[in-house]
């Protein structure tokens, strides 16, 4: 599996309904990332700011040594792009989440 945040080759952690555990090795670390997010993000063609993403998941770390990216968070502070294309042409559009987590 690749990470979904920078891309680079990773290891599945655990996985449950709602979430998956992801273990990158180039610098993104453990982190849960919610279903309902990876199939908003495959379905839109959207993804992380690697940068963004990680000083988030750094700070995250302080409360739970594994966090989980939920919609919210990468609603308010994570979203990059739709595709690099796209986003120069792109409307803004709401940062309103549509299901929660």
């Amino acid at each position: 599996m690749k990470c979904l945040i920078c891309q680079a080759a990773s290891k599945t952690g655990q996985a449950a309904q709602d979430w998956t555990e992801v273990d990158c090795p180039a610098g993104c670390g453990r982190y849960k990332v919610s279903a309902n997010l990876v199939a908003r993000m495959k379905f839109r063609n959207e993804c992380f700011d690697i940068e963004r993403t990680r000083q988030w998941l750094e700070m995250s770390r302080n409360d739970d040594p594994v966090p989980l990216i939920s919609t919210y968070d990468y609603n308010v502070s994570l979203l990059r792009c739709d595709t690099e294309e796209k986003s120069v042409t792109a409307p803004i559009r709401s940062r309103q989440s549509l299901t929660s987590d």
